[in-house]
C-alpha cells in the first residue's frame, strides 16, 4: 500500500492527544503505551520548557530539568487508554506536572 493510500485509510475524524512531562519519567510512559498497545505512532517534541502547576522546566541552572511533549493521533479507544494512563502516572508521581489535552483532529 503506497503512503497516500495510507493516508487515505486513516483519514477523518480522530482525537488529537497531547502529553507534557517531565523527561525523568518518559520510559514509564513509554512501557504503558507498549503494554496497552497504544501510541505507536506519535510526534516527539524533546527538550520542551516551561511553567505549568509543578516546579518549572527551563533547562537552566536554576530549574535545570526539562520536559517532553508526545502528540499523538488516534481512536476514541485508544484515547480513553492513554488518558487512563496520564491519569494512573499522575497519581505515582504527586507533583511531577503531567498534562494531557483532548482535542477533535481530522486527516485531510
Amino acid at each position: 500500500m503506497s503512503y497516500a493510500d495510507t493516508i487515505k485509510q486513516h483519514a477523518g475524524l480522530q482525537k488529537r492527544v497531547e502529553l507534557i512531562f517531565s523527561q525523568a519519567i518518559e520510559e514509564d510512559f513509554v512501557q504503558l503505551f507498549k503494554e496497552n498497545n497504544v501510541a505507536s505512532r506519535y510526534t516527539k517534541i524533546a527538550g520542551v520548557m516551561g511553567a505549568g502547576y509543578s516546579n518549572p522546566r527551563l533547562g537552566d541552572a536554576i530549574w535545570p530539568q526539562l520536559n517532553v511533549m508526545y502528540i499523538v493521533y488516534c481512536s476514541e479507544d485508544d484515547c480513553k487508554k492513554i488518558v487512563e494512563i496520564a491519569e494512573k502516572l499522575r497519581l505515582q508521581y504527586i507533583g511531577e506536572g503531567i498534562a494531557c489535552f483532548v482535542s477533535e483532529s481530522t486527516e485531510v
